[in-house]
């Protein structure tokens, strides 16, 4: 039965309307109420012809029961009629309104949840997985979810419903031609069965190419520089035309499978209809109606049968909606349950200095099992001193910061901070303590002052007064609004050189014990450099340093500094140390002074 339909996804999906089980219950009752005034339709249009119009011609005992109930005019019961579409109506504006409200609900509740398991993802899970199919999850798979209540589920019941108490009612006037009427039932199954394993394996490819497509638009916008500078913007165009023109033929397969399913019912409706024309005719004009089979009866029957194939042709469409949102919750649902990829925060310690040496013993380390980074790894970080790290490209400079937040685990060995294991620390109090200041910074799509703030949630005066203090009010100013100014996405309406002056008020404001730099003043021009330095020189004093450098003019006075290259320490000094021993280090700084006067 799975290869028709994913019950596992769709179970998980339901046990989100426990949470909105008043809206749920009410919205089924009112799918059954508008189900069962649609249904009794045909019943009151048969009464008003055996009773009103072709009076004194006979009826079953089912109508004749309820015949007693209603007025003897027939312009009372028209005034019934009407009633009962009233009714009708409301509980279907009610029906269409609460499914609708649910259905958002439930969106809501999932978008969190994933946003908030995808928040506790490790570091390594966005290294392996592109970011538009993160992306395709949180937006267009839970919008399908979503459709499952608006449009797929409650609609398919209230269907199932309908179709049961037209078939009920109809089986209560006049067997016969109720086993008229469904004859052609178990090809319909049959034929719907098909249908729904065809159209399941289309909509898994055609959410695939969704996923597909969004990482592809998401990458060439972010890398859009890069396709104008190598002019391969044809081939690039050729490339999304082939994944868009999969996404196209996974599409047209289902509308395929759709127009040839619902002839198929048209069809077998039709040939029902003049069966039940036929039949009832042979009985109301046979001499042996013993079924008392009336006029009246055979037009309610071809409005029963009307509505018996309409609900059918409506499920046809519905389950698209269903399966479609059924195979989006399967991914979302997917990703919820990566427990693989969680951060492991097996730590509790949520009180603890860190005015302490950081230390490194014996790690070893790799991003991939067959690239090591650190074997054997030991290094001593001292408390309230600046270590700079030099190396080339690849060397495990930026591995040893990742380290230290924890951005991925080490394969064996220890880092302490003191005498504690890093791991015995809460994730979030660990990082609390640190503060890194990036060269290429990622701001916030929002005001300066917000993404100033957003380590450490103070008031707009608690924020001027520290600019204040360290001597950059004035850079602040000079933008337009000053702390009010939208920096745009990802900080686009900054220079390079202002990202890195608001990234390093962001850590000012969090006041960590251990400060990482990496290249923070490289694009600023001279004067704000100056300004820059003497705030971080300030802020600074008496906490623990570590500066990843590219430009070594600006680690000259470093109290250490460590040459990296494959992953081991190659030399250990000061900076005069380290020129006198005329090796990499010395080598590096004599190239970059020769490139400077150059």
């Amino acid at each position: 039965m799975s290869n028709f339909f994913d019950f596992k996804s769709f179970r998980k999906t339901i046990r989100y309307a426990n949470k909105h089980f008043n809206i749920f219950l009410f919205t089924i009752i009112t799918s059954i109420l508008f189900s069962i005034l649609s249904a009794s339709r045909p019943v009151l249009i048969q009464i008003a012809f055996d009773k009103y119009i072709n009076f004194g011609n006979s009826t079953n005992n089912f109508i004749d029961k309820i015949n007693n109930y209603f007025p003897d005019t027939l312009l009372n019961f028209i005034a019934i009629i009407f009633i009962v579409l009233l009714f009708e109506s409301i509980c279907q504006f009610l029906f269409i309104n609460k499914s609708n409200y649910l259905a958002q609900s439930i969106i809501r509740d999932i978008r969190n949840d994933i946003f908030s398991v995808i928040l506790k993802f490790r570091i390594s899970y966005f290294d392996k997985n592109p970011t538009g199919k993160t992306l395709t999850r949180v937006t267009s798979d839970i919008e399908a979810i979503g459709q499952i209540f608006s449009q797929g589920l409650l609609v398919v019941f209230a269907d199932i419903f309908k179709i049961f108490l037209i078939i009920l009612f109809m089986f209560l006037m006049n067997w016969k031609l109720a086993l008229v009427s469904i004859s052609f039932f178990p090809f319909l199954i049959f034929s719907t069965l098909i249908f729904q394993k065809l159209m399941k394996k289309s909509f898994q490819k055609i959410r695939l190419y969704i996923s597909k497509l969004n990482v592809f638009v998401h990458e060439h916008i972010l890398g859009m520089n890069i396709v104008k500078i190598f002019n391969n913007e044809d081939r690039e165009l050729k490339k999304f035309k082939e994944i868009n023109h999969s996404h196209l033929k996974y599409n047209l397969k289902t509308v395929l499978y759709f127009s040839i399913f619902v002839p198929i019912i048209d069809i077998f409706s039709a040939v029902s209809m003049g069966l039940i024309i036929w039949y009832g005719g042979e009985m109301i004009l046979s001499s042996n109606n013993n079924l008392n089979t009336s006029l009246g009866q055979l037009i309610s029957f071809i409005l029963f049968i009307n509505m018996l194939f309409r609900p059918l042709r409506s499920m046809a469409d519905k389950f698209n909606v269903l399966q479609m949102g059924v195979v989006a919750s399967s991914r979302v649902f997917e990703l919820m349950s990566k427990e693989r990829e969680l951060e492991k925060n097996i730590g509790s310690v949520k009180e603890y200095t860190f005015k302490q040496d950081i230390i490194f013993t014996d790690v070893n380390f790799s991003y991939k099992k067959d690239e090591i980074i650190f074997e054997n790894f030991n290094l001593n970080i001292e408390y309230g001193k600046t270590l700079a790290i030099v190396g080339p490209t690849g060397s495990g400079k930026s591995t040893i910061i990742n380290l230290i937040l924890r951005f991925y685990e080490i394969n064996s060995g220890e880092i302490y901070v003191g005498k504690r294991d890093i791991k015995s620390f809460d994730i979030s109090y660990l990082r609390s303590n640190i503060g890194v200041i990036h060269q290429d910074p990622f701001l916030f799509s929002d005001t300066i002052l917000n993404n100033i703030i957003f380590s450490n949630n103070q008031s707009k005066e608690n924020v001027i007064s520290s600019i204040k203090e360290i001597g950059l009010m004035d850079i602040i100013n000079s933008f337009p609004n000053g702390l009010e100014f939208h920096v745009g996405e990802e900080g686009k309406n900054l220079s390079l050189g202002q990202r890195q002056i608001i990234s390093f008020l962001r850590v000012y404001m969090s006041n960590p014990e251990l400060i990482i730099f990496d290249e923070a003043t490289s694009s600023l021009d001279s004067n704000t450099e100056e300004l820059i330095k003497k705030a971080i020189n300030k802020f600074s004093y008496s906490k623990t340093c570590i500066i990843i450098a590219h430009r070594l003019s600006t680690i000259k006075n470093a109290n250490r500094i460590i040459f990296l290259k494959n992953g081991k320490i190659m030399e250990d000094g000061t900076h005069e140390d380290l020129l006198s021993k005329k090796g990499y280090y010395s080598d590096l700084y004599n190239k970059q002074w020769m490139d400077y006067f150059k």
